[in-house]
């Protein structure tokens, strides 16, 4: 028990993107090797495809949180017993839909999931307004959420260089005629609610599409960390792991030690 593992990952309803058939068991593949103790999903039924997705991970403990659309629920599958849960969701109009946080605290032996609050949530993915009504309805910093997972569609301007921001960031954008790209949700997070960027701590100089976890080559999965005063714990790795193409999304995932005395 020295040791913590977590990733959140878009499954895309486990449907694989190459031929829409179940991408479970390809996932597995990638996942089982990580040991997890938990991870958050985004793009879920609350059905057998979940049910089984987290029994095959031997992550018995598991709940589900609904936005108003299918295919925009939410989840958290632990190792250990889920103490309380809740799900809160963001109601103000937008062509995106509603979004939901889902949160829940652990309970068990395992040390370092006392009194830590997970969350995991998918922003919406039409524009950077819109996510940070968004968070700031579900207020993460106030709600006392320790760690924050999930597909936040938002980017941060650290990860690209600048040849890469223009080709691939600014111009592929305007080719698919979405959104200028904008940074405003990362920066609330980092700079005003104090939250890490599990990822940038690990590996600050990683940029472009070595960091990619979607199709248009950009970071828009993340896992946050809130510090806490005198942790005995530490954050030892965090990486992206390559789904294959078995979902549209890469994974995140982060390994946790606890600290030698």
């Amino acid at each position: 028990m020295s040791t913590f593992r977590l990733a959140t990952l878009n499954v895309h309803v486990f449907n694989s993107p190459k031929n829409g058939k179940n991408n479970i068991n390809d996932l597995i593949s990638v996942l089982e090797p990580l040991n997890l103790d938990l991870i958050a999903v985004q793009e879920i039924n609350n059905n057998d495809r979940w049910r089984t997705f987290c029994q095959r991970l031997s992550l018995p403990n598991f709940i589900y949180g609904q936005g108003d659309q299918h295919q925009l629920g939410n989840g958290l599958a632990s190792r250990y017993p889920i103490d309380f849960y809740s799900n809160q969701q963001s109601y103000f109009p937008c062509r995106g839909g509603t979004r939901g946080l889902l949160k829940c605290r652990l309970k068990g032996d395992h040390p370092f999931t006392k009194d830590r609050i997970f969350a995991v949530t998918h922003l919406d993915h039409i524009h950077e307004d819109n996510r940070l009504q968004q968070i700031r309805d579900f207020s993460p910093h106030s709600e006392n959420i320790d760690i924050l997972m999930g597909d936040m569609n938002a980017l941060t301007k650290d990860d690209y260089s600048d040849g890469y921001y223009r080709k691939q960031v600014v111009e592929m954008r305007e080719s698919f005629q979405r959104e200028k790209p904008r940074f405003d949700l990362t920066k609330l997070l980092t700079d005003e609610w104090k939250y890490h960027d599990a990822f940038k701590l690990r590996n600050p100089q990683v940029k472009d599409e070595l960091i990619a976890t979607c199709p248009y080559g950009t970071r828009v999965d993340y896992i946050y960390i809130r510090p806490r005063d005198n942790d005995q714990w530490f954050l030892s790795e965090c990486s992206i792991i390559d789904t294959n193409g078995e979902t549209d999304h890469n994974a995140v995932f982060a390994e946790f030690k606890l600290k030698l005395k």
